[in-house]
């Protein structure tokens, strides 16, 4: 007998998350990862014994599923068992998790792309334009406030309460910079440190919006993927099929995508 039930704490899935990561074939990208942790998890159980896990978000979407290796000859079966119930529409799926992507595969009525993942394949730097030189920092506590409101400037949708939270969890963990040109914030770059997935490292860059077309994002990354480097660290990033900016910024920077993340409709 399959059940599938609510996960009574995230604590009791640790082992299976931890068999999840290790699974990949590529790093799983920091938000997503965060999506899936602020999801529901329930927990797949055969004939009494604990056998996987999915994460399932407010839209019906499956964000992971995992079984434990003694059932993976019976996944298949596991899955169409998830996939029955009527609160499942479909999957967000990386193409670097296989299991998972097959069994979507075999059911999927629609897909498309997306989010590319992207890896790093040249360390070199890209200059600003006109070659300026420009200070790169650590954003301190201080600067809080101030840089709450030119992201919220900068950025094309309203970011909602979070943000200045988030901020400030990145400024705490001295995670976040700023790029400087006499004494004007250009660009800030984000580099959040996995702490599930040691080595890597996930970036972020938000360009002032009157500093765009400037050379500013690619430059950003750049000086990220030093710091990351001087650490022994190792970045990665992501952005969506429709964000073409962010895509020709990140390519810029000498990252190359070699995974998706897939829609997938039931």
């Amino acid at each position: 007998m399959i059940e599938v039930v609510e996960a009574t704490s995230a604590d009791n899935l640790a082992d299976l998350r931890r068999g999840y990561l290790a699974s990949l074939t590529a790093p799983l990208d920091g938000m997503w990862e965060a999506f899936a942790a602020m999801s529901r998890q329930l927990e797949i159980r055969s004939a009494g014994e604990r056998a996987g896990y999915v994460s399932l978000n407010d839209a019906g979407q499956l964000l992971q599923f995992h079984v434990a290796a003694p059932f993976e000859s019976a996944a298949a079966k596991l899955f169409a068992t998830v996939v029955a119930r009527d609160e499942v529409k479909g999957a967000m799926v990386s193409t670097a998790d296989p299991l998972f992507l097959g069994l979507c595969l075999d059911v999927q009525k629609a897909l498309r792309v997306h989010t590319f993942l992207y890896r790093d394949h040249h360390r070199g730097k890209v200059a600003l334009e006109g070659g300026a030189e420009a200070s790169f920092d650590v954003v301190e506590s201080s600067e809080l406030e101030a840089i709450a409101e030119l992201q919220r400037d900068s950025l094309d949708q309203d970011p909602g309460d979070w943000l200045v939270g988030y901020l400030e969890r990145l400024i705490g963990r001295r995670e976040l910079y700023a790029l400087r040109l006499e004494g004007e914030i250009l660009g800030t770059g984000e580099a959040r440190v996995s702490e599930t997935q040691p080595p890597f490292v996930d970036l972020g860059v938000i360009t002032v919006r009157r500093h765009r077309g400037q050379g500013v994002a690619p430059h950003v990354l750049g000086r990220l993927k030093q710091r990351c480097y001087e650490r022994e660290l190792v970045p990665i990033c992501s952005t969506t099929v429709e964000n073409a900016w962010a895509r020709r910024a990140i390519a810029k920077a000498g990252f190359v995508s070699g995974h998706r993340i897939l829609e997938v409709g039931f």
